[in-house]
């Protein structure tokens, strides 16, 4: 074989393997539990241009900051110039077994990903059924006050291993059919209930006592990025800050911090008004 020839082959190979090898810095979900069965995940991939994955369950919607092509299980993205390539979906991934709710998704990756968030919140006036049921472990509870939160933080995810979130939970109100059909048991333990309240009230206070300490704020900043939550300490710190004041301080370009400033904006993190040639960004009291 021709010595060019073959230099050539070898360079095409490398190149092939070193994208098949290619490695995503981070890649967070964050699910929002609507209903009985559907759930609005938003995904969002940092530093790549392309990035591809199975999901497996049925999307009702989906929307993203990039071009997105969904074809059966696959959703394949690309990107030009975008900082971050970021997914919405509506699915329906919860399943309903009388008065018990089951959250559960199913992904393959394409890439190996260096780090993998997922934020699972479940509904107003829901509860964790049983923390054995919740996959995989090393989760974390949290609770803005009104809703639980299921937290997990995974360190270099393979592609070759399967990746699922698992949440088994329960309204904290039995269902009309089932206190019809107990009652005089409800009844029972009403009386019973009764000669122990002091020890679950002490026990109710605790458990508040603990969740209290999570502040929604502290919930927030686990899902931001390094460039989201640099800008916000510097709004946070100042009370009011000039836009262009951000850019000096940050050293980003505008752009950037324009598109940081409007993530953190939905997020109702800060609020940013136009003030003749430049915005005013004000950080907003949770």
């Amino acid at each position: 074989m021709d010595t060019k020839k073959f230099l050539f082959a070898l360079a095409t190979l490398l190149l092939s393997l070193q994208i098949s090898f290619a490695r995503i810095d981070y890649f967070g979900i964050d699910a929002q539990i609507l209903d009985d069965n559907n759930a609005s995940i938003k995904f969002t991939i940092h530093r790549t241009t392309e990035f591809s994955f199975r999901f497996y369950g049925n999307i009702r919607n989906i929307s993203s900051n990039v071009n997105c092509v969904v074809e059966g299980e696959l959703i394949s993205c690309k990107s030009e110039n975008a900082t971050a390539i970021n997914i919405q979906i509506l699915s329906d991934v919860v399943a309903k077994a009388g008065n018990t709710y089951n959250f559960n998704i199913q992904l393959e990756l394409k890439d190996d990903v260096t780090r993998v968030t997922s934020l699972v919140t479940l509904p107003v006036g829901m509860i964790i059924k049983d923390e054995s049921e919740i996959f995989p472990s090393g989760y974390r509870t949290l609770s803005n006050g009104r809703n639980i939160l299921v937290y997990w933080e995974l360190e270099n995810v393979s592609r070759t291993q399967p990746l699922g979130f698992r949440v088994k939970y329960q309204s904290i109100q039995p269902s009309p059919e089932i206190f019809n059909r107990f009652y005089f048991l409800i009844l029972l333990l009403i009386i019973v209930l009764f000669f122990v309240a002091m020890y679950a009230f002490k026990k109710r206070k605790v458990i508040v006592r603990k969740i209290s300490r999570v502040k929604p704020e502290k919930i927030v900043m686990e899902v931001l990025d390094e460039y989201e939550k640099k800008i916000y300490e510097i709004v946070k710190k100042a009370g009011k800050i000039r836009q262009n004041e951000i850019v000096e301080k940050t050293g980003f370009s505008k752009a950037r911090v324009s598109r940081v400033l409007k993530s953190l904006a939905e997020r109702k993190l800060v609020k940013v008004e136009r003030r003749g040639r430049t915005n005013i960004v004000e950080a907003l009291k949770k």
